[in-house]
């Protein structure tokens, strides 16, 4: 039994479901460690901060899990937490000012848990968070001082290292994430936890029915997290000379060569970053089982399979959703250029008529798929970017629109 192990099993008899807490004590273990440790992968340095979203129905007990990672990272106390209601500037203004810890020690690193159990309704509605917090995530290649320009400040950021864990549910989702963050990237990094079912029944009315302890001390689990906090410096390589590398090396060129033969897509970039992925939980895996800074084969096991599992998540949790968005936004555009004259319209005429549809990003998105599929057209106009539906393609939907097609 392992000190995640033992910790998933206090929480056993209580609602919310048990992979819930797993990934919270991870999300943890990623606050503690900020970029303390790492792993070279020859063209960058690997750092396991990570995020991640529990994802669930509104009542599921998301809350619970998140304020058990919150209390353990609290207890530690050595990276800043941004909780509660925040703008995009609020948190880099945190992230950007040294605090003191006692004992004289000042954190002036750029490190930082974000935890919040509904994260739509804890980041103040910004076209520019997400995609702040997505180039934030890349702490490999963001060394020194990372800058920030926004309309009414600026943010210089010392080695920005950053540790996410939300809670979402569909509604949320659909709410906080543009097209832009379901195929841009922000989603393709974060680990989505999703579940449907409690995982036990518990009105928390008597507590000799729970055979646990209800008042559950974090302290022991903190303990430990103290010592992971204390390590400094590089894990062991994987290479071919070592078995874990090998290991790794043989299932990474599997992967990817099932994903060409089969041709599979994937619009999020999760699959496009299954290394990266499987190295992160790898690292918390190892640091769980014991802190001597190496990788073994079984953390490589459990960590490929729970990040396959990750990918049955994305798909269940943003395809229908994203899809259904894009049709949407795509029939839209469709129908407007159909209805025109001239069956055209400019870039910046579509962003000022349809900007409660999608953002700007959105839309180039939108229009460079339709022009991929022969629907639209991108001609210049002088300093105007115009697109152009061909007369034979309004003629095409004029008749599917009478349902001659």
């Amino acid at each position: 039994m392992t000190w995640l192990d033992d910790l998933v099993n206090e929480h056993k008899a209580f609602e919310a479901p048990l992979n819930f807490w797993r990934w919270a004590a991870l999300s943890a273990v990623s606050a503690v460690v900020k970029d303390n440790l790492w792993i070279s992968r020859i063209q960058f340095l690997q750092y396991p901060n990570i995020f991640v979203l529990l994802y669930a129905d509104s009542g599921l007990k998301k809350g619970g899990p998140i304020f058990m990672a919150k209390q353990l990272v609290t207890k530690v106390n050595n990276t800043k937490i941004v909780s509660g209601r925040s703008s995009i500037q609020g948190i880099l203004k945190k992230l950007g000012t040294a605090e003191s810890r006692p004992g004289g020690v000042v954190i002036n690193k750029a490190t930082g848990f974000i935890c919040a159990s509904e994260l739509s309704s804890a980041l103040v509605k910004d076209e520019a968070a997400l995609d702040i917090l997505t180039d934030l995530f890349d702490r490999s290649w963001n060394p020194g001082n990372y800058e920030s320009l926004l309309k009414q400040e600026s943010f210089n950021l010392k080695d920005p290292t950053i540790t996410m864990l939300g809670g979402i549910n569909e509604a949320h989702a659909e709410a906080l994430f543009a097209t832009k963050d379901l195929h841009g990237g922000f989603i393709g990094r974060s680990f989505i936890i999703h579940e449907s079912k409690r995982n036990a029944i518990n009105s928390l009315v008597s507590e000799t029915d729970l055979e646990i302890d209800t008042q559950i001390d974090y302290t022991k689990y903190s303990d430990y997290l103290q010592t992971i906090a204390l390590l400094r410096g590089p894990f062991k390589p994987l290479t071919k000379q070592t078995i874990s590398g090998r290991f790794f090396d043989d299932w990474y060129n599997d992967l990817v060569k099932n994903i060409e033969k089969k041709e599979i897509k994937d619009p999020t970039g999760t699959l496009n970053r299954a290394s990266e992925s499987v190295i992160k939980i790898s690292m918390l895996l190892s640091l769980i089982r014991e802190p001597n800074l190496e990788i073994g084969i079984k953390d490589l096991e459990i960590a490929i399979k729970m990040y396959e599992s990750l990918v049955g998540n994305m798909r269940k949790t943003t395809s229908a959703q994203g899809e259904a968005r894009w049709m949407r936004q795509k029939a839209e555009i469709m129908n407007e250029l159909r209805t025109r004259d001239n069956h055209m319209i400019s870039r910046i005429q579509l962003n000022k008529n349809f900007w409660t549809s999608a953002n700007s990003q959105d839309w180039d998105l939108i229009m460079e798929s339709l022009r991929d599929g022969g629907w639209v057209t991108f001609e210049m106009v002088g300093p105007n970017l115009m697109y152009v539906m061909p007369e034979e393609r309004a003629i095409e939907l004029n008749e599917r629109m009478k349902g001659k097609n």
